[in-house]
Formats: C-alpha cells, sequence, structure tokens
C-alpha cells in the first residue's frame, strides 16, 4: 500500500472521487472500484470516506488526464499537512534541523525525477 494514500485527508479523498467521475456515473466508479453505488454516494456527501485500498484501485483505474488532476490534489493535500507539521514544529520550538533537511531531500529528488524526465511537471 501507498504510504501516502493513508496520510490524505477525507477531503482531498472526496475531491478524488469527484475527478473519477467527470467522465463516469457513480454506477460505473462503484462497479470499477468493487463496490456500491451507495458507497460512492457517501463519499461525496461526506457520510464516510473511501478505505486506502479503494484509494489504491482508483490509482490503478484512473486514465492520465485523472492521474493528473488526481496527483495536483494530492500534492496540494501533502503540502497543507507539510505547513501544518512546520507551524506546530515552530510554535512548539522542535523544528530539528535534521528533519529540515529530510524534507529539502525530498523536493531536491523530485526536481532531479523531473530533469531526468522520469516526472512531468506541467
Amino acid at each position: 500500500m501507498a504510504r501516502f494514500l493513508h496520510n490524505l485527508s477525507k477531503d482531498a479523498r472526496r475531491r478524488i472521487i469527484e475527478v473519477m467521475l467527470y467522465a463516469r456515473s457513480q454506477r460505473s466508479l462503484a462497479e470499477e472500484l468493487g463496490i456500491t453505488p451507495a458507497a460512492v454516494n457517501k463519499y461525496l456527501t461526506g457520510k464516510t470516506h473511501p478505505s486506502d485500498r479503494v484509494m489504491e484501485r482508483i490509482l490503478e483505474i484512473a486514465s492520465s488526464e485523472e492521474a493528473l488532476l488526481i496527483s495536483k490534489i494530492i500534492a496540494e493535500d501533502l503540502a497543507k499537512s507539510m505547513e501544518e507539521y512546520l507551524a506546530w514544529a515552530a510554535d512548539r520550538r522542535a523544528l530539528h534541523p535534521d528533519s529540515l533537511r529530510t524534507l529539502e531531500q525530498t523536493i531536491n529528488r523530485a526536481r532531479l525525477l523531473s530533469l531526468a524526465g522520469r516526472m512531468t511537471i506541467t
């Protein structure tokens, strides 16, 4: 299981479901995901949220266009989490220099993947 999926907010999960519904009906999406149409409706209304397994299945079935939109939602959600963490750490004076280096190294790896052509930034 992709760990980043586990860390997604409920709102990001709902927004990803909305992306998947641009090109298909709730019934069709439910069939592709192996869940009920009622479950899809509950995701949309916020009564519940998709499990990590459902999110993994979404990544498997997403078209390339859907994957780009989903990637944007995931990046925004993870960035917001990072901002909240940094604010908390700064308020508590608990921001260890190694933490900043770790975050910086992660961002630099993304830049290198982009430069190497393994990741497209649009």
